[in-house]
């Protein structure tokens, strides 16, 4: 294992954070983080949910679950958590993204129309049922399913697949479908 400071308290403008070693794998090198508002934002949470692509939001729970390249992320009224961080510096980062977008949604509150609940409505399986199935290993998976679980956790578009034509009217819409759920463009 590196010298990564896990558990230390790192102090920002706005927010502190940590890195915790991810419970089920005590010596991984990959780590979560906790990071921890100055300021409560629970009013906040359907202005993002409003904005943040491919969340999971409803009202009254006080939190916001999405996937964000590979990241599952919670954003609660106090604090947000990221998961498979690689160390401080990827940490730091990640938190900076995302109070980043909190300042964005609080500057533009007045022109955006807050949500009660989102939901993702695509799945692992949606996605694997449009790829072509040869388990071919051109886009670098072993398997189509392995291929969908990617472009599901937003790690890579569904058009890196070599075996799909994006010109195709159907696959075309599906992109589409994505994009408008959140999901990387076309590569």
């Amino acid at each position: 294992m590196n010298d990564v400071p896990v558990g230390a308290i790192h102090r920002r403008e706005g927010y502190s954070f940590q890195l915790v070693n991810i419970e089920c794998m005590p010596q991984s090198d990959h780590y979560n983080v906790i990071m921890v508002l100055e300021e409560p934002m629970d009013e906040l949470l359907p202005y993002l949910a409003a904005v943040l692509p491919a969340c999971t939001y409803v009202h009254g729970t006080g939190v916001i679950n999405l996937m964000d390249q590979g990241h599952i992320v919670g954003i609660y009224g106090d604090r947000i958590t990221i998961t498979d961080v690689t160390g401080l510096d990827d940490a730091e980062e990640w938190c900076e993204r995302y109070r980043a977008r909190i300042e964005d949604v609080k500057r533009r509150k007045d022109s955006i129309e807050p949500v009660e609940r989102r939901q993702v409505s695509l799945t692992v399986l949606e996605i694997y049922r449009r790829l072509p199935g040869t388990n071919c290993g051109a886009c670098g998976d072993a398997t189509c399913m392995a291929f969908a679980a990617r472009v599901f956790r937003r790690e890579i578009p569904f058009t890196a697949c070599p075996e799909v034509s994006p010109e195709d009217p159907e696959i075309s819409g599906f992109v589409n479908q994505l994009t408008a759920q959140g999901f990387p463009a076309r590569s």
